[in-house]
């Protein structure tokens, strides 16, 4: 019994001596239910567009809010000639592991190792972060661009300097900023609020915007997307309404209930959501200096919120955020004051349940399982095949890697890789001009069959539908429909 009391002490002591492995262990065995699957989701694929490209000087511009980030994918698929999302989803859940560490260190500085390893799991809960880890999205960059400029931020404000001379780590924000330009507007937050806390000379604050400079090319994208008219509508939900009191109160109270759940998942028990605002607020309460710098960057993004610039509850637009909110909860447990005895069973209670409770979804969009079953009608003068607009980017990749590519040309004269099918065409309902266009082709090539690509999840009606209307009002017969992975269907019709 005392061998056994001993050895488990040892086991102990090495947790905590190294609790930074186990959070690495329990980030691994979560992403693994969900990581590398059989096709990625369209909202992922339509990321990789970009390699259907040949020439890189078509590719610089084509980012919209995250420039370098897409040109780095053009670059990674011209390095690797398969597979190039796996390729980028492991870079990605590479980043999230450097990120999971790169906080604990930082929160470490701040409070104890106890707590660091502690908000570290916490970080975890995060279905969120889990999800977008193994993407190929940019949105484990924006974490680590979070973390790097919140360290930033702490760093200079500490520092008894004038000086904003650490071109190193301006660079870095350069290369972060142009990455993705959330963090553009991060860094461009960072700075004021350096600036807000301690005398910098005029000369450093030049000298600093010399170096970061390039990046404001990129400017005019972010003033552009947000004088689009879709984006407002698109996120109105996600924007707090200001049209009275009562609107103000019940719209920030669904935002915080959706940024909390999105962050903390099952830990997240809306009941008790004033509890979590008013833990979020210990460290104010307390007067703790080392919080205000937080607040400060949440404050300006929530005055970014109320005038509809920035929207928050949406699920990736709230990751950006989570190291900062993460951090002030470390800062609260840390004035707390608790006991180094309750920190360990806070920190296995964590160990425990985080990955028994976090089950990441990831919507599963197979689409090779459909392309495989129509193959034999691939370029078959018989047979046209119709994906809908919303797959389109999954049916294009996927079906340029088993059938092959064409080059075409598109209207700013770059040449673009197209797949290698001559007898489909991408159906918009929403669109009358799109319906006409293929329905002239339908009539000039006159097939016997018809296949229709698209997803219906259960419980909702898909644009599937939409186009089924517009093939049965134009002579086609329904003959068979056939139900793939979650909602991906195939519809078969003939004339």
């Amino acid at each position: 019994m005392k061998n056994y009391l001993l050895e488990s002490k040892k086991i102990f002591n090495s947790i905590f001596n190294k609790p930074y492995i186990f959070v690495g262990v329990i980030y691994f065995f979560i992403i693994q239910k969900i990581a590398f699957p059989l096709n990625f989701q369209q909202d992922d694929i339509s990321e990789l567009y970009i390699v259907n490209f040949t020439d890189f000087s078509c590719v610089i511009t084509q980012g919209d809010n995250h420039p370098l980030f897409t040109n780095i994918i053009w670059i990674l698929s011209r390095v690797f000639d398969e597979n190039i999302e796996y390729i980028i989803s492991s870079i990605n859940i590479l980043i999230s592991l450097v990120s999971l560490l790169y906080f604990y260190t930082f929160v470490k500085k701040h409070s104890s190792q106890q707590i660091a390893a502690i908000s570290s799991l916490i970080f975890l809960s995060s279905n969120n972060f889990i999800v977008y880890s193994t993407s190929i999205k940019q949105y484990p960059l924006e974490v680590f661009g979070s973390i790097f400029f919140l360290s930033f931020l702490y760093e200079k404000i500490e520092d008894d300097t004038t000086s904003l001379n650490d071109y190193k780590k301006l660079v870095g924000a350069l290369i972060l900023s142009i990455t993705s330009l959330t963090l553009l507007v991060l860094f461009l937050i960072t700075i004021f609020l350096i600036v807000l806390n301690k005398k910098v000379k005029v000369k450093n604050i030049i000298k600093s915007f010399v170096v970061f400079s390039p990046s404001l090319f990129f400017a005019p994208n972010i003033l552009g997307k947000l004088n689009r008219p879709s984006y407002r509508e698109y996120w109105s939900d996600f924007f707090v309404n200001t049209g009275s009191l009562t609107e103000i109160f019940e719209s920030s109270f669904f935002i915080f209930n959706l940024v909390m759940k999105g962050y903390f998942g099952l830990f997240f028990y809306e009941k008790l959501a004033l509890f979590y605002f008013l833990f979020l607020l210990i460290p104010l309460f307390s007067k703790d200096k080392i919080s205000i710098p937080a607040y400060l960057v949440l404050l300006i993004f929530l005055v970014f919120n109320f005038l509809k610039f920035y929207p928050l509850g949406g699920g990736r637009t709230d990751l950006i955020l989570l190291p900062v909110v993460v951090f002030i909860i470390s800062r609260s447990i840390f004035v707390l004051k608790l006991r180094n005895q309750y920190l360990s069973v806070l920190f296995f209670f964590l160990l425990v349940l985080i990955p028994n409770f976090n089950d990441p979804y990831y919507k599963i969009e197979n689409i090779t399982p459909i392309l495989r079953d129509i193959s034999n009608s691939v370029n078959n003068e018989n047979t046209f095949i119709l994906p809908m607009d919303e797959q389109r980017h999954p049916f294009e990749y996927y079906s340029s890697n088993l059938f092959g590519s064409i080059e075409t040309t598109d209207k700013k004269g770059c040449t673009y890789l197209m797949p290698d099918i001559q007898n489909y065409s991408i159906f918009l309902p929403d669109s009358q001009e799109r319906w006409d266009k293929i329905y002239s082709t339908l009539k000039i090539s006159n097939p016997s069959e018809l296949y229709l690509i698209g997803i219906e999840l259960d419980g909702t009606i898909g644009m599937i539908r939409d186009a089924e209307n517009y093939l049965l009002e134009a002579g086609f017969k329904k003959v068979s429909e056939k139900n793939y992975d979650i909602g991906m269907l195939l519809i078969k019709y003939t004339k």
